[in-house]
């Protein structure tokens, strides 16, 4: 065979075998294994040289024989070294599970993390939330601040596992990130305990705490942003778990009794961080989003007039005005409709919106996206399906916020930042950095815009409504001196009878500095614009 042939494949098998070990974790088993046998047809092709004729048949035999057992020798060598080295940490940490439902896992594993010197998790003023101190060889782990648990969320090796910020940098927080490889042999050998990473938040935890206390005994969430970065400055949610008591050396019936008990408690759900996975539905603070559509697709303009006498009746169906300050008033515009909250004249701008703009404009504005953030979030949407918006009682439903829209706090928040940001979301930060024990940072985090969702222009008419809200509307409670406010109450009926009350606002003096969002369930007993606006004023006063 030509030896440039011969050449061609033994270059095609070495890039099958170098791209499959470059590419790693992120290559399946299945097509690793595809890769490795394509690399040994190319190198036993590569090994078919001419042998001469006058060579005894015992010799040919042995040298074609050793030519296979090469070839064979260097594809198990190549899956020796992505067993052994590329896919190291994945197989160490691999777990499975027992044919009677146990996990399987590293039985090292446990007793390692109880020698890990873990990182601390600090908010942006350097205030520990999390910390790890050594007893007896052993270290052991606390949270002092209790209104920072839905965010640093549980550690508990031994037993229930761990979430929020302690899952998502378990790798910094447990020093496996934080050190190479040559440092960690050094420290085996030398008998060292393993020094994790710091992990520092943009939470203000004196805010935090301050948001968490305001909401009283209501479940539910409470987010600020600072508009320019979208650094979170408050993640609250209501009621939360306790790590301290869920972190166990060795079995506990303390941490197991209360596992039990909020695992069954189907009303408090407290393992559902509500500020980030809680989905609701908006009620009328999603009229700014209508609103917004509408002005930017040049359907309407703040000075718009839609006929309000009280009802309206939308394919057989009488909808209810309940929110007119004056009854023999029937025009409105679409800046008093905002102002007082109109559901009649919201119904009308839907149904000039219509489904299919409704449901383009759904990715632009962060519905049924990911959005990207330190702990996890879940989707907020528009509906459940594009076949819902085929009813015109549903298109007008979702014009004054109702519906099967839902949505989470925190997108609630980014929303009300973007009308104060020229139609700018930015994508919301948690962890600023992540800093080794010896300074060095080892992850950064950078302000960038997540969508623009609409103009400038638009975004700066709805903003202006939302201040008249405020200033002469329908939460004229929610004014504080000496800074413009701007926001937007909502009510969300439950199917028992009870409501949710909701509050998106912003707030500044030249121009707006933090925007907020406030989510209490199932009728408080304190008022959400109130609420809002206090954390608004402490935030400018910090």
């Amino acid at each position: 065979m030509n030896n440039v042939i011969r050449s061609i494949f033994l270059l095609a098998a070495i890039g099958l075998i170098g791209f499959g070990l470059f590419i790693g974790d992120d290559l399946s088993d299945a097509r690793w294994l595809a890769l490795l046998g394509g690399a040994f047809l190319c190198l036993l092709i590569a090994t078919r040289f001419e042998i001469p004729a006058s060579t005894p048949t015992f010799n040919r035999g042995l040298i074609r024989t050793t030519m296979l057992l090469a070839s064979i020798f260097i594809v198990l060598s190549a899956q020796l070294i992505r067993i052994q080295v590329i896919r190291q940490r994945q197989m160490y940490y691999r777990t499975g599970t027992a044919p009677d439902g146990e996990t399987i896992s590293n039985p090292r594993l446990y007793r390692q993390q109880l020698t890990v010197q873990r990182g601390s998790i600090l908010d942006r003023n350097g205030v520990v939330l999390a910390e790890t101190t050594k007893e007896d060889d052993v270290y052991y782990r606390n949270w002092p601040v209790a209104s920072t648990w839905p965010i640093t969320g549980y550690y508990s090796p031994n037993a229930y596992g761990m979430t929020g910020i302690e899952a998502t940098f378990e790798e910094y927080l447990s020093g496996e990130a934080s050190t190479n490889a040559i440092e960690q042999t050094v420290n085996e050998l030398l008998n060292r305990d393993l020094v994790g990473a710091d992990v520092h938040l943009t939470i203000d935890a004196d805010m935090q705490t301050l948001a968490y206390n305001a909401m009283g005994n209501n479940r539910g969430a409470i987010v600020l942003l600072e508009i320019e970065t979208g650094e979170t400055l408050v993640l609250a949610s209501k009621p939360t778990v306790n790590p301290n008591t869920l972190y166990v050396i060795d079995d506990s019936a303390e941490a197991e009794a209360y596992w039990d008990t909020i695992a069954n408690d189907e009303v408090s759900k407290s393992f559902v961080t509500r500020a980030t996975m809680g989905l609701y539905t908006p009620g009328s603070t999603f009229k700014t989003v209508s609103a917004a559509i509408a002005i930017n697709e040049g359907y309407a303009t703040p000075e718009s007039v839609y006929e309000d006498n009280g009802e309206i009746t939308i394919d057989g169906r009488v909808l209810v005005e309940q929110n007119r300050p004056n009854e023999t008033q029937t025009k409105w515009t679409l800046r008093e409709a905002i102002m007082w909250s109109l559901n009649v004249v919201m119904a009308q701008v839907g149904l000039q919106i219509g489904a299919d703009t409704y449901w383009d404009y759904g990715p632009k504005l962060g519905y049924g996206a990911e959005i990207p953030y330190d702990v996890p979030v879940y989707e907020s949407q528009l509906a459940n399906s594009r076949s819902f918006l085929d009813s015109l009682n549903a298109v007008a439903d979702t014009g004054f916020g109702q519906g099967e829209i839902q949505m989470t706090p925190l997108h609630l928040a980014m929303v009300a930042s973007m009308w104060a940001k020229g139609g700018e979301m930015m994508k919301p930060i948690l962890v600023r950095e992540v800093t080794a024990d010896d300074g060095t940072v080892l992850h950064k985090a950078s302000s960038s815009a997540f969508k623009q969702g609409v103009k400038s222009g638009t975004a700066d008419e709805v903003a202006g409504m939302m201040v008249d809200v405020i200033e002469s509307g329908s939460a004229q409670h929610g004014q504080a001196a000496g800074y413009t406010i701007g926001g937007k109450t909502g009510t969300a009926e439950l199917g028992d009878g009870t409501t949710n009350s909701l509050f998106i606002g912003f707030i500044g003096e030249s121009k707006p500095k933090y925007a907020i969002a406030v989510v209490l369930e199932s009728d408080p007993d304190i008022s959400a614009v109130a609420t809002g606006r206090d954390i608004l004023v402490a935030a400018m006063q910090r």
